[in-house]
């Protein structure tokens, strides 16, 4: 055992110094404490770090990378206060495409349609995010089943459990990481939004 001040080897189990006098166990208490200062200092400084890193990175989220390649509607879009509830439309098939009017999308945000031949079950999600993209999604969360969502704010909620997501990039914030609506490409042309027939009824749930 050596004294922490002086550096004199000691007595084992001594409490004062036999060359400077110190007390033995003041001065292992008063190291104690700043060892646990030091380690408070950092542990603190590495919780700000994480925040700091999260807070810039929710700033610069990026879009999902299909929601990426989406056209944008050209009128403002603005995010809501309160809930907005999917509304159930018509889509009709032309050629290859299952086809919905944008102006039935621009009435009501975010809307649902099905399959107009049936061959598909899972509805068609369509909705316009705050930044104006049109998203076109299977309308599904397979973990709890649920074939409805609304908007509020920046983000999509499912209607019968408490997952919800950002609308652009489709981060989870409560649960289901992986079971969003899970996005398909779509374009516009002519005031009509056109989904390939074959992509809606190729896809298959992910559970």
């Amino acid at each position: 055992m050596t004294c922490p001040h002086c550096g004199s080897v000691q007595i084992n189990n001594a409490a004062v110094c036999i060359q400077c006098g110190k007390t033995l166990d003041d001065i292992l208490q008063t190291k104690q404490q700043r060892n646990i200062k030091r380690a408070s200092l950092i542990i603190l400084a590495a919780v700000l770090i994480s925040g700091i890193g999260y807070f810039f990175e929710t700033i610069s989220r990026t879009y999902h990378p299909i929601i990426d390649q989406q056209p944008a509607v050209k009128y403002e879009v603005s995010p809501s206060s309160v809930k907005i509830m999917s509304t159930a439309a018509t889509a009709t098939i032309d050629g290859n495409d299952i086809v919905v009017s944008t102006e039935v999308l621009k009435n009501f945000r975010i809307i649902r349609v099905n399959d107009p031949e049936g061959i598909q079950n899972v509805p068609i999600l369509i909705y316009v995010t705050p930044h104006g993209k049109i998203v076109t999604a299977m309308s599904i969360s397979e973990s709890c089943r649920s074939d409805d969502f609304y908007l509020e704010g920046n983000d999509i909620h499912c209607a019968h459990c408490p997952s919800y997501w950002n609308m652009e990039s489709l981060e989870a914030y409560a649960c289901c990481q992986k079971y969003y609506p899970d996005p398909i490409p779509s374009i516009v042309a002519a005031g009509q939004i056109r989904i390939d027939k074959n992509i809606v009824r190729q896809w298959r749930t992910r559970l």
